[in-house]
């Protein structure tokens, strides 16, 4: 066989073993992690066993040549260490050197050997020299040095000061202030190490006052809920040997006097959030380091004891160590240094308006990366120690006591670091819990509270122009404007880290005053103790004297009392439970001299109880009870239940500004004139303002904490049987919801408008006027002389009894009178049918293809040319005198045509686009019915009467007027026709006519017939006066114009 294929023979078999030693070494990093994190008590035990087999010593090893005179505060070192016990062992060099390569690392002056627990007289006199201030602390006087060692004991003085080689020149306050900037991850790391060991001796500032802590470091860890465990053995360990290898404690004296060494970032000027937030980095140099540093020694451990280093072997520790590290947990300290840098640039602003919580909140989170940074580095070193340790014992096939005892210790550092990360992060959050008592104390107010004032300001600020605006909007000369608050993010997080969950509120309400567009600069507290008092439900404008609006600018929380309560539900956990103690009804007390407008749409009216399949979702419902003015007041409604005593004046009640639910709005039982009672349906998808209880949840560290809140959502109600019940005292005006509304109206004067959806509304008795908005609506007038408006969409108006006023507006309207009243009926835009009663009716179809049915009575039709094609179809009596007028048409261009038993009106020049007029049964007799019209009118007064026309038509099927009889343009004859349709306009929907001073009636009269009959639309608009809602707009004058009705005579 070549000796290439020799190689390749060996290279595969290489590799086949290398493949299982990784699944092998895989193993049991896994099994050895989960000893050091999940079972840190058990390994602790078992670690501490080993140990006490192999020695429970502390030696001083000096080399029998060292002189001791030449160190720097070596000798009395050495000589303290004699009088306190501690044995001293002069060895050959030869032996150190045997020492030396069982540590691996020649500069370790603390290490576990088969000796035990060992200190190396020359690294340790080359550290004192190499760190001034730590060989300051321990001094070259002999007496000093004593009497240090004597209160450390000379174990945990040795431990110190292997601490104290990264600890010297650190200071952690000017560390977290500076943002890291001047240190090294490693360092703040280590820093924070002595700081666990850094909860018991916070506040020490010297290595003197230190040491003296961490002797009882033991006993009180064994105190500690949870580590008993941990303590004893800490209590135990003096030294160790656990076998020639060497392989123990002295791992972890490396990690922590090298760490500056082995994990510097490459950028020492860069922040610690920088580093830490640059994850690709991090791993490659941090995690790098560590990789190497761990894989090296553990080599040389390997190389001294005479095991394999090959490559196969080599990869296999290095990808172990790789596995025990995971860059998550570095990304996940680096979310503590953002946030805490987003939440200071949020901060600025609020300091500036008196509130600086914000600021400590960003505080506690670059502490906490800090911390967490800097346990994190630790930890991880920790965890590859431990993987690599394994690794190696297993491409050895070396049983598991190494690998047990090094998970065993490894894990306990780990454990106690942990231990300690938590009361660090406490430490933080109790000092910003102090400045909080202490601002609190200073001013003698809620610190959150002012949170939300100052919070409040901001709004004030940014909304100004918005706020400004609604005295314009309203008509209003001032705006009170009620603003709540709600929760915040960042203000409840505070109250959550500090433990202060049971001091804050679920948000806070305010007033503010508007004039003429400006804020009045009043504080809004003043307002308040004025105006509104939320925990009993009052609000009071009456004192004002001028026109008011009352607006809720944002959805203001139900009235009533909040208390907190923090409960401890587990060991980390903590719930600070909201109890409402709720008001059932707020008070509103109006303005007592003038109008004004009360907009309510985001008064919150529903308490959200309980949810469940069977009933749905359940509420606790807060009553509006509004008493009102002498003035014009307008009161726009929200979705719960309300009670309005609207006083004198005209009052106009609002359901259409929110969804306010189906309305069934019922005077049938008034015995006052304005008093309904309105049900309303909220079940299905109804879009309700609800008030729920949420919880904000925080974290520090371990430690949970959950917060409950009030909050409000825009929700479907849930619940199919869910209603409101409103009691209307002297309201004038209704307008509708978005719904399918019903109205019955009282028997007095009823005013009502559908507002959008398919609305049926009954005015009952009383002469009332209806509004159908948008949607295909139904009016019925019923008895009284009432006004009918249908407003966009294919509306039915019935006039019933009396004296109506019918207009359909936009769609293909149906518009139908009873009686023998006088009536106007106009059909509006599009193809509407017109039927008019017993009496004398005017009938104007206005645009589109309309049919037109006077009935009997003296009828009065109206044709534009911009009507369309138009059927009239007149079932008079014979006595029946009836007019068609053409409004702003003459004689001179029309063709007249026999069509059947029909009478034909079309343009002389065949224009097809132009519309045609249609008399139905013209000609037809013997039926006992009149369907002739007597008299046509055309725009200069000329007028063709029937006989006229049936003379001078002569049988023809087919002719041109031109040459005919008709009479000369005579003004008297629009005078007499204005004469006849004043009659029937001034009953027409009681239009008050009759109410005007003799002097100015016939004046009013002819101005009203003029817009009558020259516009589809203007006179409507011009009767009413008032809020115009479902009046149409006038037509163009400037449409195409019909050929006129032939030559006069």
């Amino acid at each position: 066989m070549s000796t290439w294929s020799s190689m390749l023979a060996d290279l595969r078999k290489q590799a086949e073993i290398a493949k299982q030693q990784a699944k092998k070494g895989i193993d049991v990093t896994k099994n050895g992690l989960q000893y050091g994190v999940s079972q840190v008590k058990l390994q602790a035990l078992a670690a501490g066993k080993s140990i006490q087999k192999y020695g429970n010593k502390l030696v001083l090893v000096i080399p029998k040549d060292y002189d001791v005179n030449t160190g720097n505060g070596f000798f009395d070192l050495a000589k303290a260490a004699e009088e306190l016990g501690i044995q001293v062992k002069y060895i050959d060099r030869n032996d150190l050197e045997i020492a030396h390569k069982s540590l691996g690392v020649t500069d370790q002056f603390l290490g576990l050997t088969e000796r035990g627990l060992t200190l190396f007289a020359p690294q340790l006199d080359k550290f004192l020299q190499q760190h001034s201030k730590i060989s300051n602390v321990v001094g070259s006087s002999t007496g000093d040095t004593v009497n240090k060692l004597a209160k450390s004991q000379a174990i945990i003085s040795g431990v110190q000061s292997v601490l104290g080689s990264v600890l010297a020149g650190i200071n952690l306050n000017e560390a977290i202030i500076s943002g890291g900037s001047e240190l090294e991850l490693a360092k703040a790391g280590v820093d924070l190490a002595s700081e666990l060991v850094g909860n018991i001796a916070k506040g020490t500032a010297t290595i003197e006052a230190f040491s003296e802590q961490i002797q009882n470091f033991g006993k009180l860890v064994q105190n500690a809920k949870g580590l008993g465990g941990v303590g004893q053995q800490l209590q135990h360990i003096s030294g160790s040997a656990l076998s020639k290898t060497g392989l123990g404690l002295d791992i972890i004296s490396s990690l922590l006097s090298g760490v500056t060494a082995s994990f510097t970032l490459a950028d020492k000027n860069a922040s610690t959030s920088t580093k830490v937030a640059a994850g690709f980095e991090l791993s490659n140099q941090v995690i790098g380091g560590i990789t190497k540093a761990v894989s090296s020694y553990i080599l040389a451990q390997r190389l001294a004891a005479g095991l394999s280093t090959t490559g196969p072997a080599a990869a296999l520790i290095a990808s172990s160590i790789s596995l025990a590290i995971s860059p998550l947990s570095f990304l996940r300290v680096a979310d503590n240094f953002n946030r805490s840098k987003d939440i200071r640039e949020f901060a600025e602003r609020f300091k500036k308006l008196g509130y600086e919580g914000d600021k400590l909140l960003s505080d506690f989170y670059h502490e906490a990366g800090t911390i967490d940074a800097s346990i994190t580095t630790i930890s991880t070193a920790l965890s590859a120690i431990a993987a690599g340790t394994a690794a190696a014992s297993a491409g050895a096939l070396v049983g598991a006591p190494i690998t047990l005892l090094v998970t065993g210790i490894t894990g306990l550092i780990s454990g106690i670091l942990e231990f300690s990360k938590q009361p660090m992060l406490e430490h933080v959050a109790s000092k910003l819990g102090t400045k909080i008592e202490e601002w609190e104390r200073k001013y003698g107010k809620n610190y959150f509270e002012n949170g939300y004032d100052a919070r409040h300001k901001a709004f004030l600020e940014d909304s100004l122009s918005l706020l400004s605006s609604f005295n314009k909007q309203y008509e209003t000369e001032r705006a009170v404007l009620i603003t709540q608050q709600r929760w915040d993010e960042y203000i409840g997080e505070l109250a959550g880290v500090t433990g202060k969950g049971d001091k804050i509120s679920s948000g806070k309400a305010y007033v503010d005053y508007f004039e003429e567009g400006k804020l009045l600069a009043k504080k809004p507290d003043d307002f308040n103790r004025v105006i509104l008092d939320p925990k009993k439900g009052k609000i009071d404008i009456s004192n004002s004297q001028t026109s008011t609006l009352l607006k809720f600018v944002t959805p203001l929380l139900t009235p009533g009392t909040e208390s907190r309560k923090r409960t401890q539900t587990g060991k980390y956990e903590y719930v600070t439970k909201l109890d409402v103690n709720g008001i059932n009804q707020w008070e509103v007390n109006g303005v007592k001299e003038k109008g004004a407008v009360y907009d309510f749409t985001n008064l919150i009216q529903h308490v959200h109880i309980s949810s469940s399949v069977a009933r749905g979702e359940e509420y606790r419902e807060v009553r509006l009870v509004s008493r009102l003015g002498k003035g014009n007041d307008k009161v726009f409604l929200a979705s719960g239940s309300a009670e309005i005593h609207a006083g004198d004046g005209h009052d106009v009640v609002y359901y259409d500004k929110t969804d306010t639910g189906l309305l069934m709005v019922d005077g049938t039982q008034a015995t006052k004139q304005g008093d309904y009672t309105v049900t309303r349906e909220l079940s299905g998808a109804t879009q309700i303002l609800r008030e729920v209880v949420k919880n904000q949840k925080s974290s520090v560290g371990s430690r949970q904490e959950t917060v409950e809140y009030r909050d409000n959502e825009l929700a479907q109600s849930g619940n199919s049987n869910l209603k409101a019940k409103d009691n209307l005292y002297s309201v004038e005006e209704i307008i509708g919801s978005n719904h399918r509304d019903e109205f019955k109206g009282s028997k007095f004067r009823d005013i009502f408008h559908g507002a959008d959806g398919d609305d049926l509304l009954n005015g009952n008795d009383g002469d009332d006027i209806l509004y159908g908005d948008k949607g295909n609506d139904e009016l019925r007038g019923d008895n009284g002389n009432d006004q009918l408006y249908g407003g966009e969409g294919n509306d039915k108006l019935f006039g019933g009894n009396g004296n109506n006023y019918l207009s359909g507006g936009d769609g293909d309207d149906e518009l139908q009178v009873l009686g023998n009243g006088f009536n106007v009926l106009r059909g509006g835009k599009g193809n509407d049918k017109l039927y008019g009663g017993a009496g004398s009716d005017f009938l104007d179809g206005g645009e589109g293809d309309d049919y037109l049915a006077g009935g009997e009575g003296n009828d009065f039709y109206v044709y534009r040319s911009t009507s369309g094609n138009h059927t009239i179809y007149d079932q008079g009596k014979s006595s029946d005198s009836d007019t068609l007028y053409l409004s702003d048409l003459t004689f001179d261009r029309l063709l007249v045509e026999k069509v059947d038993n029909n009478l034909v009106f079309k343009p002389s020049d065949h224009n097809s686009n132009r519309g045609s007029l249609t008399i139905k049964d013209w000609f037809k007799t013997g039926h006992g019915y009149n369907h002739k019209l007597e008299q046509i009118v055309d725009k200069n007064g000329r007028k063709l009467t029937s006989d006229n026309l049936e003379t001078h038509f002569n049988g023809t099927p087919k002719t041109n007027l031109l040459g005919y009889t008709a009479e000369n343009q005579n003004e008297s004859n629009l005078s007499s026709l204005k004469t006849e349709l004043g009659k029937i306009i001034s009953s027409a929907g009681n239009f008050g006519l009759a109410k005007q001073g003799n002097n100015n009636h016939s004046a009013a009269l002819n101005n009203d017939v003029d817009k009558l009959i020259s516009s589809a639309s203007s006179f409507a608009t011009a009767q009413m006066g008032g809020s115009g809602i479902g009046l149409l707009p006038s037509n163009n004058a400037n449409s195409t114009i019909l050929s006129g009705l032939a030559r006069t005579a």
